[in-house]
């Protein structure tokens, strides 16, 4: 059985209240896109910190294995899409997507390939010409669960009607 690769933490919260990179990224691709106010319009927010369990291997770094980085991730979810980013926490580099709800699937990550509590979830995200998956980190605590509780339903709704 795979072991757990992240320890990951949630925290529910406003847009307001996010990291500041997470915050100014989510806000620029709302904007990009047309979105509106995504600080107002906020359905759910939540923010992960996941911090990896285990450095590679003596033989993995020697072959270039790097080491997987401590990451910040916001999602935060809008009546008709999801906006995702990700801060590393070694470089500092932050990124932002979104994609429509209507268009999404969200799916657990296979227990047979890692184990972790956070979604896969395919679409086409902003700036992407191709749909292709993405992995949203959340924790497994009641802040992570209710979030991703919250996607399911909202994916659900706007592909439903």
């Amino acid at each position: 059985m795979p072991e757990q690769l992240f320890d990951r933490t949630s925290r529910g919260c406003t847009v307001e209240d996010l990291d500041s990179r997470l915050r100014t990224a989510l806000l620029a691709v709302a904007e990009t896109e047309l979105l509106g106010d995504a600080a107002s319009a906020a359905v759910a927010c939540v923010e992960t910190r996941s911090v990896p369990r285990h450095r590679p291997g003596v033989f993995a770094r020697l072959l270039g294995g790097a080491p997987q980085p401590e990451t910040l991730t916001a999602a935060v979810l809008l009546p008709r899409h999801l906006l995702v980013s990700v801060t590393d926490m070694r470089t500092g580099k932050t990124t932002a997507h979104s994609g429509r709800l209507a268009d999404m699937t969200v799916t657990e990550v296979d227990p047979r390939l890692a184990v972790d509590t956070g979604v896969s979830v395919f679409t086409r995200w902003s700036n992407q010409s191709e749909a292709e998956s993405m992995h949203v980190a959340l924790g497994g605590d009641p802040a992570g669960v209710s979030f991703k509780d919250a996607l399911r339903h909202a994916v659900q709704a706007a592909q439903s009607g």
